[in-house]
């Protein structure tokens, strides 16, 4: 499996240090597979027992003709800047490319969805290798992808191609905050790579908040990450742009400052912030939210009244554990609060069924860049939890990874008879993530951990 931040896996820097995050350092691809690069053979060696079976099993797709004449096929008969058309194309070449890969390699982050391709007819340096092999010519080095010059990150597979895309690809992306340019945010993505390689984290993510409890509840109400965050994080990092800072800690941050939000929409006043005992439950819980659980104390350092936060994680993914007394600062230990995590290892609506007249209706239950609209291919049961929060009248938020994903996942609860509270979605996420990551296998557009707000009801 292959693995590093995004310029690894693009090639930009060495697959096996990282040299060329910080500086520029000249790198050379693997000579086998064209793939990964690296700084010198040293690197190369170190990382061969890693990368050999990815780049043993790349290097025999090239040479599959049955492969090569299916992915030129699917290549479109014109360029074209319709973002749609593009990311379907891409899809569909990637999946190609796995039905064609030999034995059981495994592919989920790897390379192959990274991969540079012209954003505007979806070749790759691959498939332009592939297709003047089936014309019976060669490839010489003028013929492969030709970078942005100002991000590195973007590719088009001739001058023509720039001259056609250029515009989109500086101009505004409105499914972003404020709207920034596809080539600001490859820069802004390259750098935030860099504090995944400088810092520790829990399970690649930079978990941090501030060491402090405020006095009293203040709305969040226009407000802004900087505003709330850019003193502390001067004190955090002095070394380090606070630009890329500021991401990479709203990527986690973005988990309690949803949840806070949230409740103060979806509660009638602030009578929420001076409950005894504030009970969240994290509906279709992954991961991420499991790795990052001592983030959501923020939550008790900004509600001072409340003297125990309780976290229900609930879904498939939740590990099999009773309740923990999560440790917590000593200004809420002399407070006498607490902090209470629990895991259902089950989904949310058999969780709230089995309980029975003796649920406990929660403040808020959330479920975080929930995919609900993949449920059916991927037998998920989002349909059913949504019936239930509606059933149960359970105050609610859905967020979700962009756009697209928001207002089908809108759809979705609209359906189950939810009426959407206008300010919790469709809409951008005030307190989303500050962190874009290029979305795999597509020419344009962007991942941000819950950018979007899907819903909120009650």
């Amino acid at each position: 499996m292959q693995r590093g931040p995004w310029p690894a896996l693009v090639g930009l820097v060495c697959h096996y240090c990282f040299k060329g995050m910080h500086v520029n350092v000249k790198v050379l691809k693997c000579s086998r597979c064209h793939r990964i690069s690296y700084c010198d053979i040293e690197c190369q060696n170190s990382d061969w027992e890693s990368h050999k079976v990815m780049c043993k099993a790349l290097s025999s797709l090239e040479k599959n003709p049955f492969a090569a004449r299916k992915l030129v096929s699917l290549l479109p008969k014109e360029p074209t800047t319709d973002v749609q058309q593009l990311r379907k194309l891409a899809g569909q070449q990637v999946s190609v490319c796995y039905d064609y890969l030999p034995g059981q390699t495994e592919m989920r982050y790897s390379w192959l969805e990274r991969e540079p391709r012209c954003i505007v007819c979806t070749r790759t340096d691959m498939v332009i290798r592939m297709e003047a092999a089936l014309k019976g010519t060669t490839v010489d080095d003028t013929m492969r992808l030709i970078p942005c010059p100002e991000c590195k990150l973007s590719f088009c597979c001739s001058r023509v191609h720039w001259e056609i895309v250029n515009r989109l690809h500086h101009g505004p992306c409105n499914d972003l905050r404020d709207s920034p340019s596809q080539c600001y945010m490859n820069k802004l993505a390259h750098g935030q790579s860099m504090i995944a390689v400088s810092f520790p984290d829990t399970a690649g993510h930079l978990v941090w908040f501030p060491d402090r409890v405020k006095p009293k509840w203040v709305s969040l109400e226009g407000q802004s990450w900087e505003g709330e965050f850019d003193d502390e994080i001067c004190k955090f990092s002095q070394s380090t742009s606070s630009t890329f800072i500021m991401a990479a800690i709203s990527d986690t941050l973005t988990l309690p400052m949803t949840i806070l939000y949230a409740l103060s929409k979806l509660s009638d006043g602030d009578g929420w912030t001076r409950k005894q005992t504030l009970m969240v439950h994290i509906v279709g819980a992954s991961s991420r939210e499991f790795s990052c659980s001592r983030v959501f104390k923020d939550i008790l350092h900004r509600t001072p009244q409340v003297k125990t936060l309780k976290i229900i994680m609930c879904g498939p993914e939740a590990p099999d554990r009773n309740s923990l007394d999560v440790e917590i600062c000593r200004d809420c230990i002399k407070c006498g609060r607490s902090y209470v995590l629990k895991f259902i290892p089950e989904a949310y609506h058999d969780f709230v069924r089995k309980q029975g007249s003796d649920f406990e209706h929660p403040d808020l239950c959330i479920g975080f860049n929930s995919g609900a609209k993949h449920s059916a291919s991927l037998s998920y049961t989002w349909p059913a939890t949504f019936k239930l929060l509606v059933e149960h009248k359970i105050p609610s938020l859905i967020t979700a990874y962009g756009r697209e994903d928001a207002e089908k996942d809108a759809a979705l609860l609209c359906a189950a008879g939810a009426a959407l509270h206008p300010a919790l979605g469709p809409v951008l996420n005030p307190w989303g993530s500050m962190k874009a990551i290029p979305s795999p296998h597509c020419t344009y557009g962007f991942l941000v951990n819950s950018g979007w707000l899907a819903g909120g009801f009650k």
